[in-house]
């Protein structure tokens, strides 16, 4: 997986600006045509076919095949690539904890509810809940690392790299 996106955000850069609008339209809408989303997000088709095919190879996007249609030629299908990234979320309640992990699409991949947790607001509670995450990773297919620099935990697929930061 190309980590260059994630760096063109961070500078906050035009390509990635219209990267991202791309990445949200698919979220919310689903797959769709390269003629609907250059309606959709009023750029020219020259534009979001260059989006697109940078984006399918960076591993973001999937090409989902031809689309039926009733005559003339048959536009290809793009979405996100389900497994291009994954979000951890945890759910912390009083005396239990809920950790859940979601793909790209916004699938979830794993679920653990009611973790025995007494929330507790010192440094020896922060370090229980972290054990809780790490182990609930560790369990995972996916591999995980923290990085010092940016101190966050990130995720990398054991088949495909796939890196994003949880903060």
């Amino acid at each position: 997986m190309n980590q260059q996106f994630l760096k063109e955000i961070e500078k906050g850069s035009k390509s990635a600006l219209v990267k991202k609008r791309i990445i949200t339209h698919y979220i919310y809408n689903g797959s769709s045509t390269i003629p609907d989303l250059s309606k959709e997000l009023d750029l020219s088709v020259p534009t979001v076919t260059k989006f697109i095919g940078e984006m399918c190879d960076d591993g973001y996007i999937n090409d989902y095949g031809k689309l039926e249609t009733s005559g003339g030629r048959h536009p290809n299908l793009y979405g996100l690539n389900p497994e291009s990234g994954y979000f951890l979320g945890v759910d912390i309640k009083r005396f239990a904890v809920n950790i859940g992990l979601i793909n790209f699409k916004g699938d979830m991949v794993e679920l653990k509810m009611n973790i025995p947790y007494k929330f507790e607001n010192s440094i020896e509670g922060m370090n229980e809940l972290c054990k809780h995450i790490l182990n609930f990773i560790k369990k995972l297919t996916i591999l995980a690392y923290f990085d010092l620099e940016k101190k966050a935990f990130s995720l990398i697929l054991k088949k495909k790299t796939a890196l994003y930061c949880i903060n």
